[in-house]
């Protein structure tokens, strides 16, 4: 089993959707500079009250999470994910499959897993190349916060692919599983830092799995286990759920 997971996240590294997807992250990496170049005002001003001062890393680690990072996990995931077991349906191999001493919600789960890990790959290759490439032309970049604050994101991206698997798992078109997964991704992305926005509603927000991959934003100064455990093993937990939900769903093509 441990051989045909490698085997199958070997595969889907050298599928062309993954290398689309590595390509995105390269460009969100050399396009971050060239964005915080000359930031307006008035978003200066905003980044200050929203987190309590406006210096030039918070005002790197909100572009980088919000225009860069939040835009890639609302898609990536998607592609990586959405069409998993479906497109075997599609292409007539899963009846094949089904032959095989291997169950559909077991088959399901590494195909989620495989997916999960490639997502991670594409994750922390861009933060290791974002780690020296913004040390050199990002004044005032923080190398130890920045891998700090992008952990619990890394454990949100992952969750976002889980969560795209669980909707496969469970629609029967590969075209509405992937309009569903970016519609809710990027909702509940699109709501993930409104606590620091509106602080009144901080502790509501924190039921959208996407805000617990931005919360190192909030203290960016002091960041330790007791700020990065929590989010990360919440979300590791939503993660190992929605795999299960969408097994569950898959159970049906057994029938």
């Amino acid at each position: 089993m441990i051989r045909l997971q490698w085997l199958d996240y070997l595969a889907t590294l050298r599928e062309r959707k993954t290398w689309l997807c590595g390509a995105m992250l390269l460009y969100a990496v050399l396009s971050i500079p060239v964005m915080l170049a000359r930031p307006p005002a008035h978003v200066q001003e905003a980044i200050a009250a929203w987190f309590g001062h406006g210096g030039p890393f918070v005002l790197f680690m909100y572009v980088w999470i919000d225009l860069a990072m939040n835009k890639m996990i609302a898609f990536l995931p998607v592609v990586l994910a959405s069409g998993i077991v479906l497109r075997e349906r599609d292409i007539g191999v899963l009846s094949i499959l089904a032959a095989k001493p291997l169950s559909m919600p077991r088959y399901f789960a590494l195909r989620a897993v495989s997916a999960c890990a490639v997502m991670a790959t594409l994750h922390v290759g861009a933060q290791l190349l974002g780690l020296v490439y913004f040390t050199a032309r990002v004044p005032g970049f923080r190398p130890l916060a920045f891998l700090a604050a992008m952990t619990p994101h890394l454990f949100a991206a992952i969750f976002a692919t889980c969560f795209s698997a669980a909707i496969a798992g469970w629609v029967k078109h590969r075209g509405a599983s992937a309009l569903i997964g970016l519609a809710v991704l990027g909702l509940l992305l699109g709501l993930s830092l409104i606590g620091f926005y509106q602080p009144a509603w901080r502790n509501l927000t924190l039921v959208n799995p996407m805000s617990l991959g931005a919360l190192a934003l909030g203290n960016l100064d002091h960041l330790g286990p007791k700020d990065l455990a929590p989010p990360m093993l919440a979300l590791s937990l939503l993660s190992l759920a929605a795999i299960a939900i969408g097994a569950a769903g898959v159970r049906r093509m057994e029938a």
